[in-house]
């Protein structure tokens, strides 16, 4: 799961999207344990190439040579790194690709970047503020809509959220009592 602490600009900048986060060297051999943040881990088997750094600007390229799934985690194995030593170097780093070798995702569903930046507005029209972060936690997702200087949290789930539409930029929601005031 994505650490609600994260910004918009660790996310997604330019054209690179972040999908894990390197934890720690795995083994001797130059491996590195990784924690995925996407819902789909099963890319993490096809990848070739990733950019690795502490944000999405100051980047390296590196080319994938293994991969594979350990308890929760992925192990990946980079070319060229071959030692734990060198492996180290790499912990606490970002992991991203680049946007248009995203997955496809199901109707109904968004990825993060798509929702930054929209503007919500309730089920009677009035602007209620624009959506600046989301986080992604266990129950359901939340999004933090900055209002008037101050930060508002909006459960997405169906009760609440009537239509997001990317085209007009816009979020629909029906507040529950007292989730505004």
């Amino acid at each position: 799961m994505l650490n609600p602490g994260l910004t918009r600009e660790k996310i997604v900048m330019g054209d690179l999207c972040i999908i894990g986060k390197i934890l720690r060297p795995y083994g001797l051999k130059g491996q590195v344990c990784v924690k995925p943040i996407t819902d789909f881990i099963e890319r993490f088997k096809k990848l070739r190439r990733v950019y690795v750094g502490d944000n999405p600007v100051e980047v390296d390229e590196h080319l994938v040579v293994g991969a594979f799934l350990r308890d929760e985690d992925i192990i990946l194995k980079f070319k060229g790194v071959n030692d734990r030593t060198s492996a180290e170097s790499f912990s606490g780093k970002f992991i991203y690709i680049p946007e248009e070798e995203l997955m496809p995702l199901p109707e109904g569903s968004f990825y993060v970047h798509d929702l930054i930046g929209l503007k919500v507005f309730d089920t009677n029209g009035r602007k209620i503020g624009i959506i600046a972060d989301v986080w992604l936690l266990p129950a359901n997702d939340v999004y933090v809509v900055e209002s008037k200087g101050k930060e508002i949290l909006i459960p997405a789930i169906a009760d609440v959220v009537k239509k997001i539409d990317l085209e007009k930029k816009v979020v629909i929601i029906e507040p529950m009592e007292g989730l505004i005031e």
